[in-house]
């Protein structure tokens, strides 16, 4: 009788204890009542690259119809002003190692004409809504609409590429010069568009914080293609560099998506299609998730 008083009494011990250890947890669950909480598979293979390339779309400046990405078709040179000259080799020197690295080409000889211009602009500048207006000489040779893109970029720094037109035959495309050759594929832009020049302007103040890398790896980004920021209000699907003076914690340097984006673009045939070139990118980056075994991040918010 004994022996069964004792084993009921740990029974109802038992019993009454797990009401008290959920009430403790719902106690810790700060979750409101109502909610709903909708939990979703993660993402097919397909799925992602579609992500992926919708966002790709997103930060790569569309080009203008029946044209293709524009890239540089020779090494570039880069100058960075505005910083100690200790700290601008460090910049220049990063950026030429990743455009080896990326299959674009840098220039070593020291008395290179610079091709990608960098500036960190002085507080004495003012803010960089008054860097630039719709007259600056900077700006004069874009189209109006290149240029009011550039106006329009909000945040800490301002870029542009220089591009140039040339038909089938490699020859530079003059403005409002019509062009009758017909492509060899359908799918196919019939001209290139090369980027001769590209610009960087940073507010020196916005740069502080920053490692050397992290700057040179985002000026990579801006220059060797037209790229703007991710809108990131409702987070991004993919960690990028472009993100630099958005997030609170941004990548230390380019992320396999910056990379696999610049590599595709670059390694594709310069009349490429951008839909082809944007799919290329998208399962080169979905590869690259695969092979290293990265989750992709969920949105930052």
């Amino acid at each position: 009788m004994r022996s069964l008083a004792i084993t009921l009494a740990i029974a109802l011990a038992g019993v009454s204890a797990v009401p008290a250890a959920a009430q403790d947890a719902a106690a810790q669950d700060n979750t409101p009542q109502g909610t709903t909480i909708i939990v979703r598979p993660p993402l097919t293979e397909d799925e992602r690259k579609q992500e992926l390339r919708e966002f790709t779309k997103q930060i790569v400046r569309p080009p203008r119809m029946r044209h293709p990405v524009a890239k540089f078709f020779y090494p570039i040179c880069p100058q960075v002003l505005g910083l100690a000259p200790e700290e601008a080799e460090a910049i220049v020197e990063r950026i030429r190692e990743n455009a080896r690295a990326l299959s674009v080409g840098a220039n070593t000889d020291p008395a290179c004409l610079p091709t990608v211009k960098v500036a960190f602009m002085a507080p004495a500048a003012g803010p960089s809504d008054r860097w630039l207006t719709a007259d600056s000489a900077q700006l004069a040779h874009l189209a109006i609409y290149e240029r009011e893109r550039v106006l329009a970029e909000t945040g800490p720094v301002r870029a542009w590429n220089r591009v140039l037109m040339r038909d089938f035959n490699g020859e530079p495309i003059e403005v409002g010069r019509m062009i009758f050759i017909e492509p060899y594929n359908r799918n196919d832009p019939i001209v290139t568009t090369e980027i001769t020049g590209a610009a960087v302007l940073i507010a020196r103040e916005a740069a502080e914080g920053f490692t050397l890398a992290q700057l040179a790896d985002y000026i990579t980004m801006r220059a060797l293609i037209g790229t703007g920021a991710p809108l990131s209000e409702e987070g991004v699907p993919a960690r990028t560099i472009l993100t630099l003076f958005d997030e609170p914690d941004p990548p230390a340097e380019m992320t396999l998506f910056d990379r696999s984006l610049v590599a595709e673009i670059y390694n594709a045939s310069r009349n490429s299609s951008p839909r082809r070139v944007y799919n290329d990118i998208a399962r080169a980056a979905a590869e690259s998730e695969r092979i290293t075994g990265a989750e992709p991040e969920a949105p930052k918010r």
